[in-house]
């Protein structure tokens, strides 16, 4: 006979009379499973069955009554059917009962017995019903139920003995027919352990190579399966946890509200011992019937580890392009004309030379002419050459072999006009690129071939360059800081973008409106954005914007945080509009931008045609001058007047004094 078929063996455990009820029960049961009776209870039952089953006794579920019967369930590892007494018992215990007094207490473990409310076998029989749990709980309602004249009292055994020892009669509640009960629910318990041991065998299966702690319950939260993970995190072992409720070995773990139709909990991040684990929980329906529940765990450490595995492995492209020239916003004639040109030079593989002021947004064009560009799925490399100390910037652009150099990466490094290779180089101020380097990116542009630092053979390289710088390079050339054949080699497609004073106070508003709403959004103050835009506008016009759209996003997000978290009916106070946009409220800085001093006369008859190039470096220059000045020399407060970074501001200052 295989485990399978043999009757289920049932043990009974019980101290008190109802023992020898179970004992004249038992053989009449014997075609539903094999009982045993047991005359101990609570620690000592759990003695006594851990030791048998040592020696290797089998046994299928445990049946106990009342308090004993919820220790065995808390504390075993085998499942266990506490008593319940039947209406028919119930009736019978009353029959015997009232023969012996017509006021009749029942107390009753955990809950009241149903079906005697309204029942009265003698038209003078009083019935009264007390719940305990405890036996502190019991012997208090026997007291309360004596000094009240009850006589008699019907419970389990336990309550019959504290009612006889304080002097009252007393009748078990329980009978033939509750324990009869009881043991087809422990054979039917034992006939779908089972079933369920042949699904733990292939969970075990599953589990064993997961890295994610799982465990499975049924639904008394008995566990019924939990992998190594698991057992490792909780210091245990799958024999000393099997059939133990889940939250008597790790209480903070506990599936109690999933298993009592609470919502799944997804992710949840909680401490198991001393470090951090994120925790999910889901009930397991079976045709739409609960049958328990699945948790996993998986530790800080393990999850640190594959997200930077997933970083490593599946990390975002590093050059992408992000914004396109349909963000570039602005209504002006400049703007469209901008935005048709860069169109234009987009759908060629010429090289592009952007000019225009600090903060007008060369890099966003830049990517712009990618993005509309057949390269557009390819690499969008940028680099701002300003930002390198010669050596530096000769590796990060050609790259260096092994050994090139001391500190040189072991292997070598490819340099970034590799890296856009089938896609856009973006040089990014272009004219700080010291002469001496200047000569070899020269070559590479003629070339289209890179040669690395240390090594001797060229790499061809298919590469898109865009330039971009806020210097005018003809005036470096005339000073010998810039190469004349360089210039032209790059400026075959000139775009130049206008400063933001140019444009219009339409362009203002708009690029304002659309910085603002950002801005806003950053801080969770979306709301204000009508309220904040309609308040700094008439501020904003009049303003000379040497720092440009860079200068006005600066702005702006001070605003925003002015704004945001703030009542809506609150005043904004012109002390606090001023704290937050200085250089509006100045109102030297106001002023429109200075005119353009005069230009000379040229040495012939005809006059010189007027350099509108010149005419705005001047007006930076007196600016930047003024600005300094009234800062009393405190260039880091000048900067941020200006809106400008302070090494902005430390290059301009140089030039401005050469």
């Amino acid at each position: 006979m295989t485990p399978a078929d043999r009757r289920p063996i049932v043990w009974a455990f019980s101290t008190s009379r109802l023992r020898h009820v179970f004992e004249s029960v038992a053989p009449l049961m014997a075609d539903v499973a094999e009982v045993r009776v047991f005359d101990k209870g609570f620690e000592e039952a759990l003695q006594v069955a851990r030791e048998l089953r040592q020696s290797g006794e089998e046994v299928d579920a445990f049946v106990a009554a009342g308090t004993n019967g919820a220790y065995l369930r808390d504390h075993a590892d085998v499942p266990v059917v506490v008593v319940t007494a039947s209406t028919v018992d119930a009736l019978q215990a009353l029959v015997q009962a009232r023969k012996l007094s017509r006021r009749i207490g029942v107390v009753n473990f955990r809950r009241t017995v149903a079906g005697l409310e309204g029942v009265h076998l003698i038209d003078d029989t009083v019935i009264e019903q007390r719940p305990y749990v405890t036996p502190e709980e019991g012997q208090a309602a026997v007291d309360d139920l004596s000094a009240r004249g009850f006589k008699v009292i019907v419970g389990p055994g336990p309550i019959c003995s504290v009612a006889e020892r304080s002097g009252l009669r007393a009748v078990l509640l329980y009978g033939q027919d509750s324990l009869e009960e009881a043991i087809r629910q422990a054979a039917e318990v034992a006939r779908i352990a089972r079933v369920e041991g042949s699904r733990r065998t292939h969970l075990q299966a599953m589990f064993q190579h997961l890295e994610v702690g799982m465990v499975a319950v049924d639904t008394e939260e008995r566990i019924q399966a939990i992998n190594p993970a698991l057992q490792r995190l909780l210091g245990v072992t799958a024999a000393e946890v099997h059939g133990r409720r889940l939250s008597a070995v790790a209480p903070e773990l506990a599936l109690g509200p999933v298993l009592e139709g609470g919502p799944p909990e997804v992710e949840t991040v909680q401490r198991i011992g001393v470090s951090a684990a994120v925790v999910s929980r889901f009930p397991l329906h079976e045709h739409g019937v609960l049958r328990g529940a699945v948790l996993t765990c998986q530790p800080a450490p393990m999850i640190q580890r594959l997200e930077r595995g997933l970083r490593s492995t599946h990390r975002p492209p590093r050059f992408v392009a992000r914004y396109a020239l349909s963000g570039l916003v602005g209504e002006s004639p400049a703007m469209d004309r901008l935005r048709e040109l860069a169109g234009r030079y987009a759908r060629t593989d010429a090289t592009v030379l952007i000019t225009g002021e600090s903060g007008t947004g060369k890099e966003m064009v830049a990517q712009g002419i990618h993005g509309a560009s057949r390269r557009r799925d390819r690499p969008f490399v940028a680099v701002n050459c300003a930002a390198f100390p010669e050596t530096l910037l000769e590796a990060e652009l050609f790259g260096y072999e092994e050994g090139a150099f001391t500190g040189s990466r072991r292997g070598g490094r490819p340099g970034l006009f590799e890296a856009a290779h089938t896609g856009t180089l973006f040089l990014d101020e272009i004219g700080d690129v010291p002469v001496t380097l200047q000569t070899r990116l020269l070559r590479v542009l003629q070339e289209r071939q890179v040669l690395r630092l240390g090594s001797n053979d060229p790499t061809p390289v298919d590469v898109r360059v865009i330039a971009a710088t806020h210097r005018d390079l003809r005036q470096a050339i005339a000073r010998g800081e810039f190469r004349e054949d360089l210039y032209y080699r790059l400026d075959i497609l000139p775009l130049h973008l206008p400063p933001l004073r140019e444009r219009g106070e339409a362009d203002v508003e708009l690029i304002a409106s659309d910085l603002l709403k950002r801005a806003l959004l950053r801080h969770d103050a979306a709301d204000a954005h009508r309220r904040a835009l309609s308040t700094v506008l008439p501020r904003l016009r009049g303003h000379a914007w040497p720092g440009n759209v860079r200068e006005l996003e600066n702005v702006l997000e001070r605003v925003a945080v002015l704004f945001a978290d703030r009542d809506p009916r609150a005043r904004v106070t012109e002390e606090e509009l001023a704290a937050v946009m200085p250089e509006i409220s100045d109102p030297s800085a106001r002023a429109a931008a200075p005119a353009a001093p005069a230009v000379p006369a040229a040495p012939s008859a005809l006059a010189a045609p007027i350099d509108l190039r010149l005419a705005r470096a001047a007006q930076e220059r007196a600016l930047i001058e003024r600005t300094v000045a009234e800062c009393g020399g405190n260039q880091a407060e000048a900067a941020r007047r200006l809106g400008i970074g302070r090494t902005t501001l430390y290059r301009k200052l140089g030039r401005v004094r050469a």
